[in-house]
C-alpha cells in the first residue's frame, strides 16, 4: 500500500480509482466490510483502490474538549488499512479551513480534481462538508456532475446493533474487551516500549515489564489475560492496568508479567493484546495479600489460555 498526504496524491492521470472515504477509528469489521468491497470493485474494474482518511480526528478540531480518544494511533491505523488489501492511503490534515467547505466545493476540489474516482464506496453514515449536510444522496446528486457512482455500504452488526468506534470504546472503557474484539475482529492492543519500573512486581516473585505507551489508553483499570508480541515471539501474560492503591500510587500505568520467561528486554517495542479481565482493581491489606492475588490472577489467566483450545486471534 502506497501512503500519499493531501494534496499530493500518488496517481497517474488517467487513472478513475474506487475510493471510500472516513475516520477508520479501529479499523473494525465495519470498516474491514467496506474495504473489502472497494478491493473488489476496484479489481473489477481494474483500477486502484483508494481510501481517503482525515488526520487529526475531526472532532479534536471541531469541538477539541469533546474529542474522543483514539483506538488506534495514526500509524496504528495505517498498519491495518494496509492488511486490508487497497492500494493507496491518501491523508488529508483536517483543519477548521477545510471542514468549512460546502459539499459541492469537497466533491470538486477534493474528489473530482485530485482523485477522479469511477465509484466512491461509503457507509450509510457518511457525512461531510460545512456542518456534515452532505451525505450519500447529496453525492448521488453530484454524480453524473463528476461523473462517479455511489455504492452504500450497508453497516455490520453485532448483538443487533451497529458496530461503532464508540460503541468499541465503551466496550473498553467498561473492560469488558471480549465484546470489544467481537467488533473489531481482533484483540484490542496497545503498542508501547518497556521501560524500567519500580522494582515491586520483581519483589513479590512477579517481575513486569513495564510500558511507555504511544497513544492512548482505553481500558477499565482490572488485570487482564494478555499476550504480548516482543522481540518477534508471542507470549502469554497477565497485566494489570490503572492505579495501584495497595503502595498508594494513583498514577496509571500497565505492567505485564510474562509467563516462562526471564529476559531484560528495556527499551523492546511491545505490542500487548488483551483477552479477558480477570478482576478489577482493588487495595490489598499489604503485599503478601497482593502476592497471594497475584498468583491467583496468573492461574486464572493461565487456565484462560489453556481452556481456548485454539490459536489466539490477535
Amino acid at each position: 500500500m502506497n501512503v500519499s498526504t493531501y494534496p499530493e496524491v500518488d496517481l497517474a492521470s488517467d487513472e478513475r480509482p474506487a475510493v471510500t472515504l472516513g475516520n477508520f477509528d479501529g479499523v473494525h469489521l465495519g470498516h474491514e466490510r467496506i474495504m473489502k468491497l472497494l478491493v473488489e470493485r476496484g479489481e473489477k474494474l481494474s483500477v486502484p483502490a483508494v481510501a481517503v482518511t482525515f488526520e487529526p480526528h475531526p472532532i479534536s478540531v471541531l469541538r477539541p474538549g469533546m474529542a474522543p480518544k483514539r483506538i488506534l494511533t495514526p500509524e496504528q491505523k495505517r498498519e491495518l488499512l494496509g492488511e486490508t488489501g487497497i492500494d493507496l492511503l491518501v491523508i488529508i490534515e483536517f483543519t477548521l479551513e477545510f471542514s468549512r467547505q460546502e459539499p459541492e466545493a469537497f466533491v470538486r476540489e477534493v474528489l473530482y480534481e485530485k482523485l477522479h474516482p469511477s465509484e466512491l464506496v461509503l457507509g450509510v453514515n457518511f457525512r461531510f462538508g460545512r456542518g456534515r449536510v452532505g451525505d450519500l444522496q447529496t453525492l448521488r446528486s453530484f454524480g453524473s456532475k463528476f461523473d462517479f457512482e455511489v455504492r452504500r455500504v450497508e453497516p455490520v452488526l453485532n448483538s443487533d446493533e451497529i458496530i461503532s468506534s464508540s460503541r468499541i470504546r465503551g466496550a473498553l472503557a467498561d473492560g469488558t474487551v471480549t465484546a470489544a474484539a467481537a467488533m473489531l475482529g481482533r484483540a484490542y492492543f496497545l503498542d508501547g516500549k518497556v521501560v524500567k519500573g519500580d522494582g515491586r512486581g520483581k519483589g513479590l516473585g512477579f517481575p513486569t515489564a513495564n510500558l511507555a505507551l504511544e497513544g492512548d489508553l482505553l481500558v477499565a483499570d482490572g488485570v487482564y489475560a494478555t499476550s504480548a508480541r516482543l522481540g518477534g515471539r508471542v507470549h502469554q501474560g497477565m497485566s494489570h492496568v490503572g492505579r495501584r492503591p495497595t503502595f498508594g500510587i494513583e498514577r496509571r500505568s500497565v505492567e505485564t508479567h510474562l509467563f516462562d520467561f526471564a529476559e531484560e528486554v528495556y527499551g523492546a517495542p511491545i505490542r500487548l493484546f488483551f483477552h479477558e479481565r480477570l478482576r478489577k482493581t482493588i487495595a490489598f491489606d499489604g503485599p503478601e495479600a497482593l502476592k497471594r492475588q497475584l498468583a491467583q490472577d496468573q492461574e486464572d489467566a493461565r487456565a484462560f489460555f489453556h481452556g481456548l483450545g485454539r490459536d489466539l486471534v490477535l
